[in-house]
Protein backbone atom coordinates (compact mmCIF):
# COMPACT_ATOMS: atom_id res chain seq x y z
CA UNK A 1 0.00 0.00 0.00
CA UNK A 2 1.24 3.46 -0.82
CA UNK A 3 2.76 5.27 2.16
CA UNK A 4 1.36 8.57 3.42
CA UNK A 5 2.73 11.65 1.63
CA UNK A 6 3.97 13.24 4.87
CA UNK A 7 5.85 10.00 5.63
CA UNK A 8 7.47 9.91 2.20
CA UNK A 9 8.47 13.56 2.48
CA UNK A 10 9.26 14.06 6.18
CA UNK A 11 9.10 10.55 7.72
CA UNK A 12 6.06 11.55 9.84
CA UNK A 13 4.51 8.36 11.15
CA UNK A 14 7.77 6.42 11.34
CA UNK A 15 8.73 4.25 14.29
CA UNK A 16 10.79 6.59 16.52
CA UNK A 17 14.51 5.94 15.95
CA UNK A 18 15.28 5.97 19.69
CA UNK A 19 12.68 3.26 20.26
CA UNK A 20 13.61 1.01 17.36
CA UNK A 21 16.50 -0.84 19.10
CA UNK A 22 14.26 -1.56 22.11
CA UNK A 23 11.47 -2.86 19.87
CA UNK A 24 13.91 -5.03 17.93
CA UNK A 25 15.21 -6.44 21.22
CA UNK A 26 11.59 -7.28 22.15
CA UNK A 27 11.29 -9.20 18.85
CA UNK A 28 8.97 -7.33 16.47
CA UNK A 29 6.20 -9.66 15.34
CA UNK A 30 4.49 -7.30 12.89
CA UNK A 31 4.87 -3.59 12.19
CA UNK A 32 4.02 -0.99 9.60
CA UNK A 33 4.84 2.69 9.40
CA UNK A 34 3.86 5.64 7.27
CA UNK A 35 0.27 4.43 7.23
CA UNK A 36 -2.53 6.84 6.46
CA UNK A 37 -5.11 6.79 9.18
CA UNK A 38 -8.00 8.39 10.99
CA UNK A 39 -8.25 9.30 14.67
CA UNK A 40 -11.90 9.31 15.73
CA UNK A 41 -13.47 10.18 19.07
CA UNK A 42 -17.09 9.39 19.88
CA UNK A 43 -18.74 11.18 22.81
CA UNK A 44 -15.42 11.68 24.58
CA UNK A 45 -15.61 13.74 27.75
CA UNK A 46 -12.65 14.77 29.83
CA UNK A 47 -12.13 17.55 32.33
CA UNK A 48 -13.34 20.71 30.63
CA UNK A 49 -13.57 19.24 27.11
CA UNK A 50 -16.16 17.33 25.16
CA UNK A 51 -15.94 15.87 21.67
CA UNK A 52 -19.18 14.45 20.29
CA UNK A 53 -17.50 13.29 17.10
CA UNK A 54 -13.96 14.42 16.38
CA UNK A 55 -12.09 13.24 13.30
CA UNK A 56 -8.44 13.81 12.32
CA UNK A 57 -6.23 12.26 9.66
CA UNK A 58 -2.73 11.14 10.51
CA UNK A 59 0.38 9.36 9.34
CA UNK A 60 1.30 6.71 11.85
CA UNK A 61 2.89 3.45 12.82
CA UNK A 62 1.68 0.34 14.57
CA UNK A 63 4.00 -2.24 16.11
CA UNK A 64 3.38 -5.50 17.93
CA UNK A 65 6.34 -7.13 19.65
CA UNK A 66 6.54 -10.15 21.92
CA UNK A 67 6.06 -7.67 24.81
CA UNK A 68 3.91 -4.72 23.72
CA UNK A 69 1.41 -3.05 21.42
CA UNK A 70 2.59 0.39 20.27
CA UNK A 71 0.95 3.08 18.15
CA UNK A 72 2.26 6.51 17.15
CA UNK A 73 0.43 9.14 15.12
CA UNK A 74 2.85 11.60 13.59
CA UNK A 75 5.39 11.65 16.44
CA UNK A 76 2.93 11.34 19.33
CA UNK A 77 2.61 8.12 21.27
CA UNK A 78 -1.03 7.06 21.39
CA UNK A 79 -0.88 3.45 22.59
CA UNK A 80 1.93 1.76 24.50
CA UNK A 81 0.68 -1.22 26.46
CA UNK A 82 2.29 -4.44 27.59
CA UNK A 83 0.65 -7.51 26.11
CA UNK A 84 0.58 -8.85 29.68
CA UNK A 85 -1.42 -5.88 31.02
CA UNK A 86 -5.01 -7.00 31.80
CA UNK A 87 -6.28 -3.80 30.13
CA UNK A 88 -5.30 -5.30 26.76
CA UNK A 89 -8.52 -7.32 27.03
CA UNK A 90 -10.47 -4.05 26.85
CA UNK A 91 -9.06 -3.09 23.45
CA UNK A 92 -11.04 -4.04 20.34
CA UNK A 93 -10.20 -4.48 16.68
CA UNK A 94 -12.31 -4.57 13.55
CA UNK A 95 -11.79 -4.56 9.80
CA UNK A 96 -14.32 -2.02 8.49
CA UNK A 97 -13.12 -2.39 4.88
CA UNK A 98 -10.36 -4.05 2.88
CA UNK A 99 -6.86 -3.05 4.00
CA UNK A 100 -8.22 -1.08 6.95
CA UNK A 101 -7.61 -2.01 10.57
CA UNK A 102 -9.51 -0.31 13.38
CA UNK A 103 -8.34 -0.36 17.00
CA UNK A 104 -10.67 1.15 19.58
CA UNK A 105 -11.23 1.34 23.32
CA UNK A 106 -13.32 3.04 25.97
CA UNK A 107 -11.18 5.99 27.10
CA UNK A 108 -12.03 5.53 30.80
CA UNK A 109 -10.04 2.28 30.81
CA UNK A 110 -6.81 4.25 30.30
CA UNK A 111 -7.65 7.76 31.56
CA UNK A 112 -9.31 8.47 34.91
CA UNK A 113 -12.15 10.94 34.56
CA UNK A 114 -12.62 10.35 30.83
CA UNK A 115 -15.46 8.62 29.02
CA UNK A 116 -16.25 7.86 25.39
CA UNK A 117 -14.70 5.79 22.63
CA UNK A 118 -11.35 6.46 20.96
CA UNK A 119 -10.66 4.78 17.62
CA UNK A 120 -7.65 4.58 15.31
CA UNK A 121 -8.12 3.39 11.74
CA UNK A 122 -5.03 2.36 9.78
CA UNK A 123 -4.71 1.76 6.04
CA UNK A 124 -2.30 -1.18 5.71
CA UNK A 125 -1.59 -4.19 3.53
CA UNK A 126 -0.73 -6.04 6.74
CA UNK A 127 -4.29 -6.01 8.12
CA UNK A 128 -4.52 -9.82 8.29
CA UNK A 129 -1.14 -10.12 10.04
CA UNK A 130 -2.15 -7.50 12.60
CA UNK A 131 -5.52 -9.19 13.18
CA UNK A 132 -3.85 -12.57 13.79
CA UNK A 133 -1.43 -11.07 16.32
CA UNK A 134 -4.06 -8.92 18.03
CA UNK A 135 -6.20 -12.03 18.54
CA UNK A 136 -3.24 -13.95 19.95
CA UNK A 137 -2.53 -11.27 22.58
CA UNK A 138 -6.16 -11.03 23.72
CA UNK A 139 -7.52 -8.05 21.81
CA UNK A 140 -11.15 -8.78 21.03
CA UNK A 141 -13.06 -8.34 17.81
CA UNK A 142 -15.87 -5.81 17.87
CA UNK A 143 -16.36 -2.36 19.34
CA UNK A 144 -16.14 -1.14 22.92
CA UNK A 145 -19.18 -0.46 25.03
CA UNK A 146 -19.43 2.28 27.60
CA UNK A 147 -17.39 1.28 30.60
CA UNK A 148 -19.07 0.47 33.89
CA UNK A 149 -17.38 2.82 36.34
CA UNK A 150 -18.58 0.85 39.35
CA UNK A 151 -16.14 -1.99 38.62
CA UNK A 152 -12.40 -2.37 38.05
Amino acid sequence: MKKNFSYRLFKFGAVPRKLLPILEQENIVVSDEGMSGKFITKNVKESGRRYLHRFERFSGCLVITKKRLLCYTFSKRQINISIYDPKILKIFYSVPEDNTLSISFESSVFHNGWSGVIEFQFKTDKTNQFVDELKSIGVRQGTPVKADTTQD
